[in-house]
């Protein structure tokens, strides 16, 4: 990605491509258990002890459930999955699409894209369902959700500013303020459903402002993301989590990137082979045993968790493959990469429908060892939606 030149794009695609880079971090104090002080995770040290890493480190059973095709119902491309306890919900650019979560029936696409009181203007696919399992749109500053009948409605009017936002406690919104002009002072506001801000969180860091004459629009620099009632945030070119309350932004897990840490200073002015050789961190998750994260780094993608009892970080790392994920040591099936962890204490993934008939069809005679529920797979086309990859953690 080009950071001095990028292309207007959407705000529901802005969203769906964020990145959550690092930078030196300010002195934190700092210790190794969730909610009594921020995770460390040494992200450089973890890339060089890289070995190949499994499922059965935290996991001892996965679920797979095959996502029906439909002619209203063939999932978007780069959609992203969340599974709750009754339903599977792809969200993609301009489409969002609601499945049994047992079955994988494909039951209705949830609103549609327009100006008109029942639609949306933006899908959100990066943004977690809410604390009630709705999904979150816009359409303009309104900050809109969907439940599972598909019914629609306005929750807030977020300020003028304000890119992303979550709700965090009933009524109460923290929202972020992008910095591309890196004069803007403010971090985070918290806002009530009218978009009146009643506090904000300053922005202490400073950049070089891009002085060239292109017009350019960055991806999305700053997500929330939820565990259980707990709302969590990750800005691009910042190494730290936060868990956002109404009155606190509390440093959560903290990346150690060391020399490859992007610096902040220099976020609007990069070049693409220097931000190459920095390592960018995405898909961040957590709950009160695990962080799981993907970390890229010069054009390969490693998935990556840490323990937090036993504060190990570990990381998969396959020298010939453009990603390393974990592999499945308990059936021998798919490798397995992390988007999503529900309130059920699941692990979610999903795989295209490709990836899953030419494994099939490359290794025969491995499939009189898979067990009944995966060799049924085995009918699958490879223009078929994707099938959903549940682990349920230890």
């Amino acid at each position: 990605m080009n950071y001095k030149k990028v292309f207007f794009l959407p705000l529901a695609c802005i969203a769906l491509f964020s990145s959550s880079c690092s930078q030196k971090k300010d002195s934190i104090n700092a210790g190794n258990q969730l909610n009594s002080g921020a995770v460390v995770i040494d992200v450089e040290k973890a890339l060089k002890e890289g070995t190949s890493q499994y499922l059965s480190q935290f996991s001892s059973e996965i679920e797979y459930v095959r996502l029906e095709m439909a002619d209203e119902g063939l999932v978007a491309e780069n959609a992203r999955t969340y599974v709750l306890e009754d339903y599977i919900y792809t969200v993609a650019f301009r489409q969002i699409l609601q499945f049994d979560r047992k079955t994988g029936k494909f039951i209705k696409e949830l609103s549609h894209y327009g100006n008109d009181p029942e639609a949306y203007q933006y899908t959100l696919p990066s943004m977690h369902p809410t604390t009630s399992n709705e999904i979150y749109v816009r359409t303009g500053n309104r900050i809109k959700t969907l439940n599972s009948k598909g019914e629609i409605k306005t929750i807030a009017s977020a300020p003028s500013e304000v890119e992303n936002a979550f709700e965090i406690e009933d009524g109460y919104f923290a929202g972020y303020i992008k910095n591309m002009s890196c004069t803007v002072t403010e971090l985070i506001v918290i806002f009530n459903k009218k978009g009146d801000v009643i506090k904000s969180f300053p922005n202490h860091q400073q950049c070089e402002p891009n002085r060239t004459n292109s017009f350019s629009l960055r991806l999305s620099e700053g997500l929330f993301f939820t565990s259980k009632n707990d709302v969590f945030f990750k800005e691009a070119f910042n190494d730290t989590v936060f868990q956002v309350t109404k009155n606190e932004l509390l440093p959560a897990v903290i990346f150690n990137m060391g020399e490859h840490s992007p610096p902040y200073e220099k976020k609007e002015i990069m070049e693409d082979d220097d931000y190459l050789n920095m390592y960018s961190v995405n898909n961040i998750d957590l709950n009160d045993n695990y962080v799981f994260f993907s970390l890229n780094y010069q054009g390969k993608t490693y998935s990556a968790y840490h323990d937090i009892k036993e504060n190990k970080t570990h990381l998969a790392y396959e020298r010939y493959t453009q990603t390393s994920s974990f592999q499945d040591d308990l059936n021998g099936f798919i490798p397995f990469s992390p988007q999503y962890i529900n309130d059920h204490n699941e692990l979610v993934s999903h795989v295209a429908a490709e990836v899953i008939y030419n494994w099939f069809r490359d290794n025969p005679d491995k499939i009189g060892s898979l067990p009944k529920h995966i060799q049924s797979l085995q009918n699958i086309d490879r223009e078929d939606n994707p099938v959903v990859m549940i682990a349920k953690l230890n």
